[in-house]
């Protein structure tokens, strides 16, 4: 039994390493922290389970709240890319090519399943973790503990352990936000014996216990327009709204649905009773730099009802409007449209959030999108990226397709919340969280599905990266109360954790240079995170490429810590 770094990916073929034979995690208050254990036997054992001895510290103090889970393997048949097939619907499709990811076909560890008691093969590699709970009254200094593994009675292994709590603690508000599309649209995720509402807030709990948010409330308010006025049924959604941001804390929400008009080349949809264009769809010869008067009228009084409604209610600076995902911005039919629309949304209030994931930067652009979807891996130069922030504009990275199950390290799940810091991007957004297309622990890819880019475009049928798309685990087809994560979202929740660090270091520094003190140590630290990541780079596929050392990101994460220690002593 040994331990390994919690962002590396345990295969059932590792074997042990010939280093230290103990463990030893740090982590601040209010955070929790993983412990990665593999385990492997020469002959097969039934019925081991792990046993904690609860880590004592300073003056007799001890931790006493972690849970223990076991890694779930999914078989991956290709590696990870986005394939296509224009065959007909009754034809077999499969992926083919060489694939867009250092991965490989087998199996592959992901569901992180919740049990502390499990059987093992001979000479296969296992993996456990143990997630702390540190919480934010806990002393400073080192708990020492000790995990076994044992067989009944019979202990068959020990591992010491130590944790380290620093002398700070994690806030409870969410300074970075990371948003995660959610929609439970499968059967696979219904909670037994609970309503469709009751998991879904189950589900928000699960996400908000990952400081991680869902992409908007649900269920959504019923805004109608009728001869010339607007109908608003905000009860059930204000209902939502005040389980989502006061008890959750979510620090983000999109508009609903019905203020989301297009993606990829596609035309504006059908709003409110209104085509946007004159004529029939698909429109032709229409203006597109020029809205129906009709479309405008009924978007505009539905938008100012919803806008006035959340600003009254507390939560407008919480609220982001997702106009387009994906837009083709070299086209001139798109970028007349997307400026259109953005005008409209301005008369209402300019000071309302748009924003659309165009990956790139479209200049045509500038003065009417005022939130941006970049990508982080080098589509935007580093100088656009800060001049358009210069501008008043806020930045955000889209990273659809990354987080696959197939790349050896959760390199990008842990590393995305370093990008926004060192960039001075204020979210990252991922497409899904639950999406899904078979049952995940029996096929870790996806089916071929059905799409078209625009009304002019032919459909294919695509199959999404392994993983894509979802970043938990059903409870449904395990008969669980609720939802599984996956390692990659474990990740995903320490990187966000990583980003507090890197915040209130940074808010030390420039306190402690407005009263001239020694910052040295504190800028160091910073520096020393900032070389962890780098744009232009690969995409999230290519873990090992993009984190070649994972091991960087732990003495970084020290670097910083102590650094906060020294200045806030001072």
């Amino acid at each position: 039994m040994w331990p390994v770094n919690a962002i590396v990916k345990v295969f059932h073929e590792d074997t042990p390493s010939l280093r230290t034979q103990s463990a030893r995690i740090t982590c601040a208050r209010n955070e929790l922290e993983p412990l990665q254990v593999a385990i492997r036997s020469l002959r097969a054992l039934s019925g081991v389970s792990v046993h904690i001895s609860a880590p004592i510290g300073p003056g007799g103090a001890k931790l006493s709240k972690w849970e223990v889970g076991v890694v779930g393997y999914v078989p991956i048949d290709h590696p990870s890319d986005y394939s296509s097939s224009t065959s007909p619907a009754y034809y077999r499709k499969t992926a083919s090519g060489p694939g867009g990811s250092d991965g490989w076909a087998g199996m592959w560890p992901d569901p992180l399943l919740p049990a502390a008691s499990f059987d093992m093969a001979a000479n296969q590699t296992q993996p456990v973790w143990v997630t702390f709970r540190v919480p934010k009254d806990a002393r400073a200094g080192d708990y020492k503990g000790a995990l076994q593994l044992r067989q009944g009675s019979k202990t068959l292994v020990t591992l010491p352990f130590s944790v380290h709590v620093w002398d700070f603690a994690l806030p409870e508000k969410i300074n970075l936000k990371a948003v995660f599309d959610t929609r439970q649209g499968d059967s696979m995720w219904q909670l037994p014996g609970k309503t469709s509402e009751e998991t879904r807030t189950a589900f928000w709990r699960f996400m908000a216990d990952h400081r991680l948010s869902p992409d908007r409330i649900q269920p959504e308010p019923n805004i109608t327009y009728r001869d010339g006025k607007v109908v608003a049924d905000f009860d059930a959604y204000d209902t939502a709204a005040k389980i989502y941001f006061d008890e959750m804390k979510f620090p983000h929400s999109y508009t609903p649905g019905a203020f989301y008009l297009f993606g990829w080349a596609n035309l504006p949809d059908v709003r409110f009773g209104e085509n946007p264009y004159e004529g029939i769809y698909p429109y032709a010869g229409a203006d597109r730099r020029h809205l129906r008067p009709e479309f405008k009228r009924a978007y505009q009084a539905c938008l100012k009802a919803y806008w006035d409604h959340m600003k009254a209610m507390g939560w407008a600076d919480r609220i982001t409007l997702y106009l387009s995902d994906e837009p083709f911005s070299t086209e001139k039919p798109i970028i007349d449209q997307m400026k259109a629309i953005c005008e409209m949304i301005r008369e209402v209030d300019p000071s309302i959030p748009i924003y659309s994931s165009t990956w790139s930067h479209q200049p045509e652009w500038d003065g009417y999108l005022n939130v941006w979807g970049f990508g982080h891996y080098g589509l935007v130069p580093v100088s656009t990226m800060k001049k358009v922030q210069a501008d008043g504009a806020t930045m955000w990275w889209t990273t659809d397709g990354m987080m696959c199950t197939d790349t050896p390290y959760c390199a990008i799940e842990r590393l995305l919340p370093h990008y926004c810091f060192k960039y001075g991007a204020k979210a990252y957004e991922f497409w899904g969280v639950d999406w899904l297309t078979y049952d995940p622990y029996q096929f870790g890819w996806h089916a071929f599905i059905s799409q078209s880019t625009g009304p002019d475009s032919p459909a294919q049928w695509v199959r999404y990266p392994n993983g894509d798309g979802f970043l938990a685990y059903p409870p449904g087809p395990l008969k669980l109360d609720r939802a599984v994560p996956s390692i990659r979202l474990e990740q995903a929740r320490e990187g966000e954790e990583d980003y507090e660090y890197l915040y209130a270091l940074k808010d030390l520094v420039q306190r402690g240079k407005t009263a001239s003190k020694d910052v040295s140590a504190g800028e160091q630290a910073l520096a020393l995170a900032n070389g962890l990541v780098d744009s232009p780079c690969d995409i999230g596929r290519y873990s090992s490429h993009i984190l070649p050392d994972p091991d960087r990101v732990f003495s970084v994460k020290v670097a910083v810590a102590r650094a906060i220690e020294r200045l806030s002593r001072k």
